[in-house]
Formats: structure tokens, sequence, C-alpha cells
């Protein structure tokens, strides 16, 4: 692994070349309560390569989101409430030229480069795009929707509520950009994404809070490389770092490698952290590696589990579509350390069982654990029936609140074989006391399907998990 690159980052700023010379602060008077500032904020922003937002006694409302063009700088007061108003989408600020991943490869040129975002609580963004979005790329992928049908004859998206929806956006969205900055900034009671980076490189995000968040804290799409994520508490509904390299088509802006990631200084609630590669097929026959690479996690408290698998669309079973990779997806040279758990978690996000706190069901190699507290004894660890390491895929029966089978769908590959070689455990302790005992730190399993389904769940499959060298030091 290379550590050095990344390491460096702590060094650079990101977003260094935005906003030179001095701020052009706007008047409070420029904004009044219950009337959109969009106009305002446009102008001044189109004027000045540095605005500040003041300190605001009312929430700042926007129809559009805000566009940072290269080389502009916006900060706003740590206090300052924005609101997306109704019917607007909840993309409320992004870079100025974005693109469409989604059909082909992200270029090697960056559309946009050197910004900074920081300050301003930014709150209940709903899904979808704004009809004043002026980017027909946004316009596309908003109108993008996988539509269910419950139960009852009703329509719901994917997350099986009444309505609509459309790709999975981000509150602040950076697409195909580079050395950029977001920081000191809250995500409150949003319904997607809080930081959607897709196709980014040298950027730094750090300093946020995520108060109840419903999904993803800060989520990456491939390609991206020598991003530092620092810095992060609170509480969202999902992930709260993803890495997702792929990713399923509706979840996804890019597709691409990930690497040069360092990810640390993370004190969440309970959320989870995911690492997702595979392999992206578009439309057209192309095809995308999609692998995660050289990155490096450390001081991270209380994410009850690290995703180190490829999980297809929890919805293929429903839309007959097949979005998923064809490939186990491969992860290599990453480092998780000084990771720290409190307590134990049987169930996850979608009431999936978790039976380990890291768990592989991709083809991984040179994955270092080192450091690693438990808060919990070895004695009731066991006791659980969990290991700190699980090698293979999963079976979890999604049933979306129904009695009827057809209006289920599985989560998992339940029939994809997964190989995790050259693991190292460095200074592993329960409850303060050091453990290097093989079957508490490490296991494979196998799948077998259930004849039984659907009368009892989940159907199981014929995937398995293979382990190759392993080192306890």
């Amino acid at each position: 692994m290379e550590l050095q690159p990344i390491l460096d980052l702590e060094r650079e700023t990101g977003g260094a070349e935005a906003g030179k010379g001095s701020a052009y602060a706007v008047p409070a008077s420029a904004f009044s309560e219950n009337v959109c500032a969009s106009d305002v904020l446009e102008e001044a922003i189109a004027s000045h390569a540095w605005v500040e937002i003041p300190f605001l006694p009312f929430p700042l409302l926007l129809d559009r989101p805000i566009l940072l063009r290269s080389g502009t700088r916006l900060t706003v007061h740590p206090e300052t409430v924005l609101r997306m108003m109704d019917g607007c989408g909840g993309c409320m600020v992004r870079n100025e030229h974005v693109f469409d991943g989604r059909i082909q490869p992200c270029p090697g040129e960056k559309n946009d480069h050197d910004m900074l975002l920081e300050g301003g609580i930014w709150e209940f963004a709903r899904a979808g795009v704004s009809p004043k979005d002026p980017s027909p790329e946004m316009q596309s992928i908003g109108l993008s929707r996988e539509v269910l049908v419950d139960g009852e004859g009703r329509e719901t998206n994917v997350a099986g509520s009444e309505g609509g929806g459309g790709a999975f956006l981000g509150v602040i969205l950076f697409v195909n950009a580079r050395n950029f900055t977001i920081r000191r900034l809250t995500i409150r009671r949003c319904d997607f994404y809080g930081v959607l980076v897709a196709g980014g490189d040298h950027f730094v995000i750090e300093d946020m809070t995520f108060d109840h968040n419903k999904m993803d804290g800060v989520h990456v799409n491939g390609p991206s490389a020598y991003g530092l994520i620092q810095r992060m508490q609170g509480k969202t509904g999902d992930d709260f770092v993803a890495l997702n390299a792929w990713d399923w088509a509706l979840s996804a802006i890019s597709f691409g490698a990930i690497h040069h990631i360092l990810v640390q200084d993370i004190n969440c609630s309970g959320d989870e952290i995911r690492l997702l590669p595979g392999r992206k097929t578009y439309k057209d026959g192309r095809q995308t590696e999609c692998p995660i690479h050289d990155c490096l996690y450390r001081r991270v408290h209380n994410a009850y589990c690290a995703k180190l698998y490829q999980q297809p669309n929890c919805t293929n079973d429903l839309t007959g579509e097949n979005d998923k990779s064809d490939i186990p997806g491969e992860i290599r040279g990453v480092l998780f350390q000084d990771i720290a758990l409190d307590a134990l978690q049987s169930t996850g996000l979608g009431e999936v069982s978790v039976g380990a706190l890291f768990e592989i069901c991709a083809d991984c190699t040179d994955i270092t654990f080192e450091n690693i507290r438990v808060g919990v004894t070895k004695e009731e660890f066991r006791a659980a029936g969990m290991r700190l390491v699980e090698v293979g895929t999963k079976s979890s029966t999604w049933k979306r609140g129904h009695q009827d089978p057809k209006m289920w769908a599985e989560l998992f590959d339940v029939d994809l074989v997964c190989t995790a070689d050259n693991l190292t455990f460095r200074n592993v302790t329960f409850a303060g006391v050091p453990c290097r005992e093989k079957d508490v730190l490490v296991g494979a399993h196998a799948l077998t399907v259930n004849p039984d389904y659907p009368n009892t769940t989940p159907k199981g499959g014929t995937g398995k998990g293979i382990l190759g060298k392993i080192t306890i030091v």
C-alpha cells in the first residue's frame, strides 16, 4: 500500500485557488423571510469569486441549486439555515458543469476545479431535481426513476414510499471536478446523500455534522482519487461514508476505480462504512473496471459494520432488470487502523443480519486490521455468534412490508464466490484484552439453498467465501 500519497492529503487544503482576493459579504438586508433567495445568490456568485452569507434569523430559501464555477468560494455563517423550497428537488449546491457518467465513462479532464464551500445548516432537502435547474444533464438524471407496484397496485419508489423519485443525488453534489473543499457544515434531515462526489480528485471533505440524515453521509462514486474525508460526526440513515466504485444505476452518477482515499476521525451513531467494487457494463456493451485500492481508514468510532462487498440492485427481482456487477469486484491494499466499537448490533439496515464487524463479499487482497478495539469481551462476542471478519456472500429477503412473496426481493448475490487473501490482524482487543485466536478473528462460510422458501426465509444460494493467507501478529 502506498500510504504517503494518502497522508500528504492532510497537508493539502483543497480549493486552494478558490476565491482569491477579498470576500464580498452579501448584506443581510438583501434577504427577506419567506422570499426565495436564489436570484440574490446567483447574482452575487456571478460577480464575485468569494461570497459570504451572514447570519440570518430565518431560513434562506432556494428554488434551485447554488452553482459553483471554477475558482469560486462560498462561505456561509455556521448558524444560517438554507432550505430548498417545496417541489424544487434536493440538490442544494453543485458544481457548474456536471457530467452524466451513467451512460458513458467520465472523461479524463475535469469540468470544474478549485472550489470551496463552507458553513451553513442545509436542511429538509427532498428527492428530485429542481425544475429551474438549468442543466439538461441534471434534468435527465432527475427523470430517471424505477417504478415498483405494491400489493394494492399503488406505484412506489425504491424506498417503498408512495410517489416517484429519480436518481439519488447529494444535497451537496460535485461531479467530474477536482481540487475542491467542503467543510464546516451541517446536513439536517435530508432525504438522500449528504455529499455526493462522482468522479472527483484532490478533494477535502471535513468537519461535518449529519443530523439524522436519511441516507449516506458522504457518498463517493468512481472514478475518484486523492480524497481526504475527516472529522465527521452524527447520524445518517445508511452508510456514514461510502466508497462506491460500482453502484446501482439508480444510485450512481459515474463508475470507475476509487483509490488513495483517507477516511479518518469518524464518530458516528451506529451507522455503516461501505466499500463497493465491481465492474460497470454500459448499455452499449462497454465495460469499466471499478476496483477500490490503496485506501486508509483510521480512528473510526461506532460504525457497527464495515461492508466490503459487491451488492446487486435490491429491486432486480421486482423489475426484471439485471442491475449488477458481473464480477465480485476487487478491493486491495486497504488499512483499517484504530477502529473502535463499543457495542454489538445483530441486525442492520433493512433488518439484514450482522455476522461480523467487517463483512467481505468481494475479491479482497492485502487488507490489514490494526489496533481494532471491541468493547465487549471475547466470550460475549463468541456468544453473539460474531467474528471480526467474515468472508462469503449473504442471503436476505426484503419483504417491503408485504405478505405476498411476489413482492419480496433478494438483497444479495446469493451465488457469488469470493476470495480473501493476505489478511493481516495486528493488535486486536476485546474489552481491552488482546486476542490472537483465528476463529474469533476471521472465518468463511458457504450458503445452501433453502428448500422451504418462501415458507421460511431467506432463500439461500450456492455462493461461498474462500480464505487465503492469514497473518495474526
